[in-house]
């Protein structure tokens, strides 16, 4: 899904030429933002270097993230324990001549020069069988703006609106090669539509085929990786507002990814009817299935609170999911009791927060925080086991491939916004 995800933000950021001097409130300044904004983010990709001890943990979060007792005790994991008993865990990383060096620490100083992360872990026990996650991570950006940010998401959204798509299509390939090439080797876009009404607003909708058969030739792991567990996958993200109305639509099946959203003078509108401001507080519903060995797992209808954080220093998402959804799961486990799978959705439910937050006179900082609890049982041993095993078929050369991709792709970004900020 994060990949998903991404393509879509990167089509909209590359889709015109207008777009890049949104980086700033001049030239030389967006050129300076999108120089600093792409080089850290690419950095964190590029040749990671990680201690024994660091691979570990990883290896064990991702080993036991449903079943956490397997790892509270690990002392060749952690590197303190706290006043109530909780397990922390972190690393900080910085990019250096040519790889990016993470090693295991414990801060609370936020990352202050460019391409520098900080990531804390904390698991703490709640009772006998029920433990909760909690995960910070800050990245680095320079000192772009949040506004900066907001700015270049709307001019993308905007450069397309009374536009034809196949202007759109010859605009983005002749302005950016690199970036059309480095995704080109991973996704093609079938379809894309941009459909004028008469309220002024335009209708995007865009499919996008994952083609791992052609990312192969340069990355077998990772192409491979794809094929198994994302190509075959299905979900859908929908936002609607409290009187129903539809702001986003993004679904995916069979190497297919499907994305719908309207827009007026670069802001989004509600898919069908009169053109007016988004409301900051939202409804996200998710549907995801996919396949593990031989099980389909999966849920449809988990509904959660999106809220749309927009302040003069930061912008962002927040989202708490405190309803269980239904489950989709193989009957070969329909004997044995659900009721733990409610436990994550009870009392704060799943918090999750994203955004990019500035502070003049330092670095700005994409932060990602996330809390969850869970309760282990027979149920959740078993789906441990199936997401222990995505988890480890991902780790070693498949991630290598992944992060080599995701290296070159922010490279030509970084080249390509350069060249037309010149």
């Amino acid at each position: 899904m994060k990949n998903k995800i991404r393509v879509a933000l990167l089509v909209g950021i590359t889709a015109c030429r207008q777009v890049p001097p949104a980086f700033g409130p001049n030239i030389p300044l967006a050129r300076q933002n999108a120089e600093e904004f792409f080089y850290s983010i690419g950095s964190r990709f590029t040749n990671i270097q990680r201690p024994p001890r660091i691979i570990h943990a990883r290896s064990q979060f991702g080993h036991y993230a449903l079943t956490p007792s397997g790892v509270y005790n690990d002392t060749s994991v952690w590197l303190s324990i706290g006043p109530d008993s909780s397990r922390l865990f972190g690393n900080e990383g910085h990019f250096a001549y040519d790889r990016y060096v993470v090693i295991a620490r414990l801060s609370n100083t936020p990352p202050d020069v460019l391409t520098e992360s900080r990531e804390i872990v904390r698991l703490r026990k709640l009772r006998s069988n029920e433990y909760e996650w909690f995960t910070n991570v800050d990245v680095a950006l320079g000192r772009i703006g949040a506004k900066d940010i907001a700015n270049v998401v709307t001019a993308a959204i905007q450069a397309g609106e009374g536009r034809s798509a196949a202007a759109i299509r010859a605009d983005y390939t002749a302005s950016f090669p690199r970036t059309a090439a480095a995704l080109g080797r991973l996704f093609t876009i079938d379809t894309l539509s941009a459909t004028p009404d008469n309220e002024g607003a335009t209708t995007y909708e865009l499919a996008i085929r994952l083609t791992p058969e052609i990312l192969k030739a340069s990355m077998p792991h990772y192409a491979a990786y794809i094929d198994k567990y994302i190509g075959k996958g299905k979900y859908r993200i929908t936002l609607t507002d409290k009187t129903g109305a539809h702001w986003f639509d993004a679904w995916a099946a069979n190497y297919y990814m499907h994305f719908r959203v309207r827009s007026k003078g670069g802001h989004l509108a509600p898919l069908e009817g009169t053109v007016r401001p988004m409301p900051e507080a939202l409804t996200i519903h998710l549907d995801l299935s996919m396949k593990i060995l031989i099980f389909t797992v999966g849920w449809t209808d988990m509904v959660g609170e999106f809220n749309v954080i927009d302040t003069p220093h930061e912008r962002g998402w927040a989202m708490r999911f405190a309803k269980e959804p239904e489950w989709r799961l193989p009957p070969t486990v329909g004997y044995l009791l659900k009721s733990s799978l409610r436990r994550p959705f009870q009392d704060q439910g799943i918090p999750v927060r994203i955004s990019i937050r500035d502070n003049p006179g330092s670095q700005t900082l994409l932060n990602r925080r996330g809390t969850l609890v869970v309760e282990e049982s027979g149920i959740v041993r078993f789906l441990n086991r199936l997401s222990g095993t995505a988890v480890g078929d991902f780790l070693g050369p498949s991630e290598r491939e992944a992060n080599r991709f995701n290296a070159d792709l922010f490279r030509a970004l970084r080249i390509d916004v350069s060249t037309l900020l010149q």
